[in-house]
């Protein structure tokens, strides 16, 4: 039978008689349980806005679903020997969606570039599509940890240091000459790519010829190029490397180039990401040879943190053979071609909400040797500043 409301309220003081009469025999008073408040999280105003396009769904097929995009714009004045030149472009602007399927293994995302969709929305190149891929990992997480995750798709090979860190957490406004010479597009292809304790790797085989059209990237008569990557956790060996170091050797090769394959038939580059504390350093040792191009570079970059927000960034490039002048600034003013290539940045990035929000202001000297008799070559310098969104 069940139990009146009134039965209730009688046991509990009953009880709570019961328990005051023990307290007043013992001659003390019955001690109070300490009320804890809840713990609430004060969600940042970064969080709130950067955050707002962002979907969770507790279900097992679908996770998360997000509204994504990234607008880049900056202004550069370059000032050279051989002439000046300024102006303000938007140096990206993308729009997509990304979801997270099946416990977050299996990843869909797709990016659009915006400037091929504002002439004629019925008229679309597919080539305008910044990314299209579906990424599934059979286990562990890529952010922690072992893992293995297979991607097929519109991706980006990932060759070269700088490459390998996405536009938005890049720390210049450019990456360096000659990783601009040589890595690739994002092309269509199919990428493998794990880690198991110290030991990463990756491989992958991509289409070279992709034109524009949906489906001439599955011509069997296109050319394709390959990639693979070997890389290694040295934390705790390098001077500079006691919070976090990587070392990695990456390499593509190209049976013939096409619009989406690399500057040349082989590309090698073997570089290095370490931290301690607030200091960063980056270096990579490159080089490309074949299919009419032969250059050799090295790159080093540290960067260190003056405050949470403030942070100081200098990056020393020196390339040599089939070199060129960066194309966005540079051969604006002397569009030639060079031997010896040697450039110096130095730049402050202030972080509004992380990665998410980024100023940025920067100055580059650039001096090159013409590769030509009688070519003046080029010696001059560019300032920027700009702004990085990402949401």
């Amino acid at each position: 039978m069940k139990a009146s409301y009134s039965n209730i309220k009688v046991a509990a003081l009953g009880s709570a008689l019961v328990l005051g009469g023990i307290a007043a025999n013992a001659g003390v008073t019955a001690p109070k349980e300490p009320v804890t408040p809840p713990v609430v999280e004060d969600e940042s105003l970064c969080d709130t806005v950067f955050g707002a396009t962002k979907f969770k769904f507790d279900n097992g097929f679908i996770n998360e679903f997000k509204v994504i995009g990234r607008y880049q714009g900056q202004y550069h004045w370059t000032d050279a020997d051989q002439g000046n030149e300024s102006s303000y472009e938007t140096r990206r602007w993308r729009v997509g969606a990304e979801a997270k399927f099946f416990d977050k293994k299996l990843k869909f995302k797709n990016n659009w570039n915006i400037d091929g969709l504002d002439d004629d929305g019925d008229d679309v190149a597919f080539s305008d599509i910044d990314e299209l891929y579906l990424a599934y990992t059979f286990y562990g997480d890529p952010k922690k940890g072992d893992f293995l995750t297979l991607t097929a798709g519109k991706q980006k090979p990932e060759i070269t240091r700088e490459y390998s860190i996405s536009s938005k957490e890049i720390l210049t406004f450019e990456r360096s000459a000659i990783v601009n010479l040589l890595i690739p597009e994002k092309a269509w292809g199919i990428h493998l790519a794990g880690k198991s304790d110290k030991l990463s790797y990756g491989a992958g085989v991509y289409a070279s010829s992709f034109e524009g059209e949906y489906d001439e990237w599955f011509d069997t008569s296109g050319s394709a190029f390959f990639l693979a990557s070997l890389g290694y956790d040295i934390t705790g060996i390098c001077p500079i490397g006691k919070d976090s170091a990587d070392l990695r050797l990456d390499y593509t090769y190209s049976d013939e180039s096409g619009d989406a394959g690399p500057g040349a038939e082989n590309v090698v580059s073997l570089n290095y990401d370490g931290t301690n504390g607030k200091f960063r350093l980056i270096w990579d040792l490159i080089g490309g040879f074949g299919n009419g191009t032969d250059v050799f570079g090295a790159i080093i970059m540290p960067s260190y943190m003056i405050t949470d927000n403030l942070e100081l960034v200098g990056r020393y490039e020196f390339n040599t053979g089939d070199a060129q002048l960066y194309s966005r600034y540079e051969r604006r003013v002397a569009d030639r071609h060079v031997d010896t290539y040697n450039s110096l940045y130095a730049g402050l990035n202030y972080y509004v909400c992380e990665d998410n929000l980024k100023l940025m202001a920067g100055v580059q000297y650039v001096n090159a040797d013409g590769a030509n008799a009688g070519d003046s070559g080029y010696d001059g310098v560019t300032f920027l500043t700009g702004v990085r969104l990402y949401f």
